[in-house]
């Protein structure tokens, strides 16, 4: 008996559906931004609980050399307050860089308490910035307990070419005291390296030339090969928002043996998006999202793209 043409593009579909299985690493943005208190250790104890491999978050530099998470090296007003409780003015914001701060006087900030107007669904809890060997410590420590599966790191330095000596310190030192936590921890192997600054990942690559990095890339600057030439070397990863990825920016990364990253990808169909793309992970702040997704996509629930 012939084959129908309908069953030919039935079989031919089904095919295609069996190799586009879920294989995006889902990377929960400052733990799980959406849901809980960011950069905080709530809130990767939630990512974790919901299932997330990778951890995503950010590190700063006080003025005691301490590693501190978080992603602004100033108090965010959005959402930290004083130690009293009252709120931090954009004015004063920038003028309280964490650089220029000790830790013992950073961790008297509030983190998690003021209701932030970009996530609503963020349950409100008192958080602090922790420090990078604090948040490892209680991370591996979570899982082991909670017998869970060790999880990933994937850390960005956060640095500003031009800024070194207010904000930061220069990259030798600051790439120092971060591959310090993790290399005593012995936790190089489950831990990539980001950053946009180009010289942090130049000096982990001559003084840590094992360690995984993921270059990220600047809107308006989309051009793989220029930025790897600027880099001058080939990083595991590079990353690229969500927005501006394209087909041919993902392809000729892969042919190069490099993997891609998006973020931030916080609803369905851009997931979906991305995963048909074919790039490697997403950064998302709704991890419980996209491990949804991940379930459908397992079951055979495809959601329409945009």
């Amino acid at each position: 008996m012939k084959t129908k043409p309908a069953a030919l593009t039935l079989l031919l579909f089904q095919a295609l559906w069996v190799q586009a299985q879920y294989k995006m690493d889902i990377q929960g943005h400052r733990g799980c931004r959406g849901l809980m208190p960011e950069n905080s250790i709530p809130a990767m104890y939630h990512a974790i609980d919901l299932g997330t491999p990778t951890l995503e978050f950010d590190c700063v530099i006080s003025q005691d050399q301490a590693v501190v998470v978080s992603h602004d090296p100033f108090m965010a007003a959005a959402f930290m307050l004083k130690p009293d409780g009252s709120a931090i003015s954009k004015a004063e914001s920038r003028k309280l860089l964490l650089y220029q701060m000790r830790y013992d006087s950073i961790r008297k900030y509030d983190g998690g308490m003021k209701p932030h107007a970009d996530f609503p669904d963020q349950k409100k809890t008192p958080v602090y910035r922790p420090l990078l060997g604090d948040l490892l410590d209680s991370v591996e420590r979570y899982c082991r307990v909670n017998r869970r599966r060790p999880v990933r790191y994937s850390i960005e330095i956060k640095t500003t070419p031009g800024a070194d000596g207010i904000s930061q310190p220069e990259p030798e030192t600051f790439v120092r005291l971060v591959m310090a936590q993790i290399v005593r921890r012995g936790l190089q192997k489950r831990v990539t390296i980001q950053s946009y600054d180009a010289r942090i990942l130049q000096v982990l690559h001559h003084t840590y030339p094992r360690q995984e990095v993921a270059y990220l890339i600047r809107k308006g600057e989309e051009d793989y090969a220029a930025n790897l030439a600027f880099l001058g070397f080939k990083p595991a990863y590079v990353s690229i928002s969500s927005a501006t990825v394209s087909p041919d920016f993902v392809a000729a990364a892969h042919r190069d043996g490099t993997r891609v990253i998006t973020g931030v990808v916080n609803d369905v169909p851009l997931m979906e998006k991305m995963l048909l793309m074919g790039v490697d992970g997403i950064i998302t702040d709704y991890p419980d999202r996209a491990l949804k997704h991940q379930a459908d996509r397992k079951k055979g629930i495809r959601r329409s793209t945009p």
